[in-house]
């Protein structure tokens, strides 16, 4: 009779609770989604309302790319040191400040701000990981899943929304993202406080070097094709960055005063290098991609020998549909880590990347064979993202959580980086006419597909599982 009873109600509890954080927690990386999709229609459409030329349009992609990559490691380590709960909720009203300060009052310099504050998304997934691991350390990797679907198809819809309301007055598309903003400030006062922060105070010089030297060696990746590597200003941003990230690695090695910015000696876990090194070379295979893609498909045939003269609105709404296969992978990445093991997951994402890249350059000259590369590509993009998120944080004590996603968030983001400077050098150095060649297209797939090669070799040096169990959401 014994054996028949009921579950405990108290579990059951348990159980929706659990699946209710994971809800919030959706909705909040869903404004981190539309923020990052809404900006690529609305921000080269602001030339004529703002008066700018294109170069100070790209200035202000430039000054997002910057942020991202400083802002990565910031926020994570303050997450670890003061509370992820608390840390969020500051970065989730930053994002919504910037959010509905653009759309009241759209201008040069609110836009230039407001991008800034936008950036703050990249502390919503390493914080939420640290508060799902901390409450429910077996849903870690399910949790992430859905975040990370959830931040494909809004990335998506937030790109076809903003360019369907701003299609006359681009302006207009800023709104786009204020409900979504409102919804995400309201969750991340529902999340619970997880996890005891271990108040250790930033250490103010490796953070200073870390942040310059991210500064200099990202300006560099970016401006690089247009000042020309070779110019004084590429290289001295450049040696400078690496110079200065070079000794943020040995100011936290000798631990200056106590205190490090952030703990590099989580590297020496294989399983997290490995994922690092994998994470860099899947970001600069995959997000890397996306400026040329939307050029591929927007170039007349007749002027430039490819593509196939979609409109503005038709991409968006190719790029809407692509982001549900990423939805779709996503989903089932923590099913597949478990069915299949974290090495075998990750190498086939790469593997399937690559062929969407190989698809592409010999199917481009039809429209069905480039979309079948396509939907590949974004099947990877799912699967790798999920992924790579979930197991960032395996193997690290639970204090370190935040600092450790970030940590794989600072590799996406530079590999993401270095991606786009070896697309911008490969597009600039094959210009005909005012357009990349056919063959300047044909080498970006064919490096991106080594990239993402790369990748996968670099996933197959995951440590094996070495038990079917896991304890406590960690693989043993």
């Amino acid at each position: 009779m014994a054996s028949k009873t009921a579950p405990p109600a108290t579990a059951a509890v348990a159980r929706r609770t659990i699946t209710g954080m994971i809800v919030a927690m959706a909705l909040i990386e869903s404004l981190s989604g539309v923020t990052q999709g809404y900006l690529n229609p609305i921000l080269p459409a602001l030339g004529p309302a703002f008066s700018i030329d294109d170069p100070t349009i790209n200035g202000i992609f430039l000054i997002s790319n910057v942020s991202f990559a400083v802002l990565t490691p910031i926020i994570s380590r303050l997450g670890d040191s003061y509370g992820y709960r608390l840390v969020l909720r500051w970065s989730t009203a930053v994002v919504a400040a910037g959010v509905v300060m653009m759309a009241m009052w759209p201008s040069l310099w609110t836009v230039t701000i407001g991008v800034v504050m936008l950036t703050c998304v990249v502390g919503f997934i390493p914080l939420m990981m640290g508060i799902l691991r901390v409450s429910s350390p077996a849903q870690t990797r399910t949790g992430v899943s859905v975040m990370i679907g959830m931040l494909m198809i809004m990335v998506g819809a937030g790109g076809l929304l903003a360019g369907i309301i701003g299609v006359d007055d681009p302006t207009l598309g800023f709104w786009v993202a204020v409900p979504f903003a409102v919804a995400g400030l309201l969750c991340s006062f529902v999340l619970p406080d997880a996890g005891t922060p271990t108040g250790e105070g930033l250490a103010l010089v490796p953070l200073m070097a870390c942040s310059l030297g991210l500064i200099g060696f990202v300006v560099a990746l970016s401006m690089g094709p247009d000042w020309g590597w070779l110019d004084a200003k590429t290289l001295g941003s450049g040696i400078i960055g690496l110079a200065l990230l070079a000794y943020w690695v040995v100011l936290d090695a000798r631990r200056v005063n106590g205190k490090r910015f952030m703990d590099l000696r989580m590297l020496a876990i294989p399983r997290i290098r490995t994922v690092s090194l994998a994470t860099f070379f899947f970001g600069f295979a995959s997000i890397s991609y996306f400026g040329t893609n939307g050029i591929f498909l927007y170039s007349n045939p007749d002027k430039t020998g490819y593509g196939f003269a979609l409109s503005p609105l038709i991409i968006a709404i190719v790029l809407a549909a692509a982001s549900v296969l990423s939805l779709f992978s996503s989903l089932l990445t923590s099913k597949a880590l478990s069915l299949f093991g974290e090495r075998a997951t990750l190498v086939f994402a790469g593997l399937l990347l690559a062929g969407g890249f190989l698809v592409m350059a010999a199917a481009h000259g039809s429209l069905a064979g480039y979309c079948t590369g396509f939907a590949m590509f974004n099947l990877s993009l799912g699967m790798y993202q999920a992924g790579t998120r979930a197991l960032s944080v395996e193997g690290v004590p639970l204090e370190e959580t935040s600092t450790a996603a970030g940590l794989n968030e600072l590799a996406l983001s530079v590999g993401i980086a270095v991606g786009a400077a070896v697309v911008k050098l490969s597009s600039s150095s094959s210009v005909q006419s005012g357009h990349i060649s056919e063959g300047g297209l044909l080498s970006i797939w064919i490096a991106l597909a080594i990239a993402a090669l790369v990748a996968a070799a670099a996933a197959a040096r995951y440590p094996k599982r070495k038990a079917a169990a896991t304890t406590a959401g960690v693989a043993v």
